[in-house]
């Protein structure tokens, strides 16, 4: 270990000072879902017995399954989390939630935990690390630049509004079910928008959408429901497929388009499928791609992250 204040986080006993570091550090861009987090941690943390059990197996639970902390006195200062995954056939370590209290910047700390992290997961024999930085956090950017991580893509989230569902519709085009036979198409525009890595750290599996029984069993088994739309403009065909959970508070789009067409289909697309799920819409697109669409459709950049990594020798 680098520094005697830095230690292997514990779930058990770290966890509702890390919801408090977190809440803290990334208040100010912190959307729902991130507020969501900080309360299940929150709630999760109060039940001694929940968080020895948790420890076993934390991504069960959606709980930080590897990281470090820098203590003070018995209390937590920082917090690095890392969360390792499956790209391919290796294993690729993401780093995330790399917070110092806001009195304590300035003195090194996240670039220790960092270093520690690098060290740690260099011993795991994994070959590289990923992580996403918001665009506009230079320090950030400057301190991994620090770590030899290079930028690899930048990717936009847009967000659609309830009252988005307001906007006018394009009545002269329809959206129909998917046809089996589309897939391959579809298959092949998708992996065009969504690169590997993205839908790796999503847990995303493009797979997952071909039109075969087991992914059908397996989505009724997790209570999910599966849509598959397609829109025919000028003899191309785009799709749009999403995935509906109860109480759900917005839905993901996975956009697969033709690029010679895609402003179009953009534009007309999702007022058309807002109104059909008739509720919030997200979508993560490459950064700068049909910028103008989206706006035109009514959304808002939700963040734009750039993405870094590292190969380790």
């Amino acid at each position: 270990m680098i520094n005697k204040k830095i230690r292997p986080l514990k779930i058990s006993t770290d966890l509702r000072q890390i919801a408090a570091l977190l809440e803290i550090c990334f208040f100010d861009s912190m959307d729902e879902d991130g507020k969501r987090y900080i309360a299940y941690l929150r709630e999760f943390s109060q039940t001694i017995l929940f968080t020895k059990i948790a420890e076993k197996n934390p991504e069960k639970y959606s709980l930080p399954a590897e990281g470090f902390v820098y203590e003070e006195k018995g209390k937590l200062i920082g917090n690095i989390t890392l969360s390792p995954m499956k790209y391919g056939d290796e294993i690729v370590y993401l780093i995330s939630n790399v917070g110092v209290l806001p009195d304590h910047r300035g003195k090194g700390i996240a670039k220790l935990l960092t270093k520690t992290a690098l060290e740690y997961i260099e011993c795991q024999g994994v070959r590289q690390i990923w992580l996403q930085v918001k665009q506009e956090n230079q320090a950030a950017v400057d301190l991994y630049r620090q770590f030899q991580f290079q930028p690899f893509m930048t990717r936009t989230t847009w967000i659609g509004k309830r009252e988005n569902l307001f906007l006018k519709k394009y009545d002269e085009y329809s959206l129909r079910k998917r046809k089996k036979e589309e897939w391959k198409v579809q298959k092949e525009l998708l992996e065009r928008i969504y690169p590997g890595e993205l839908t790796a750290t999503y847990g995303f599996e493009t797979t997952s959408m071909q039109p075969k029984l087991h992914n059908f069993v397996k989505n009724f088994v997790r209570g999910r429901i599966t849509n598959h739309w397609a829109l025919s403009i000028d003899q191309q065909i785009g799709f749009v497929s999403y995935d509906l959970f109860p109480d759900q508070n917005y839905v993901n789009l996975w956009l697969a388009v033709p690029q010679e067409l895609e402003q179009k289909f953009i534009q007309i697309m999702l007022p058309t499928v807002q109104a059909r799920i008739f509720n919030e819409i997200r979508v993560n697109y490459p950064e700068k791609e049909c910028s103008e669409c989206f706006l035109a459709s009514g959304m808002q950049e939700l963040n734009t992250l750039q993405w870094m990594r590292v190969y380790l020798s």
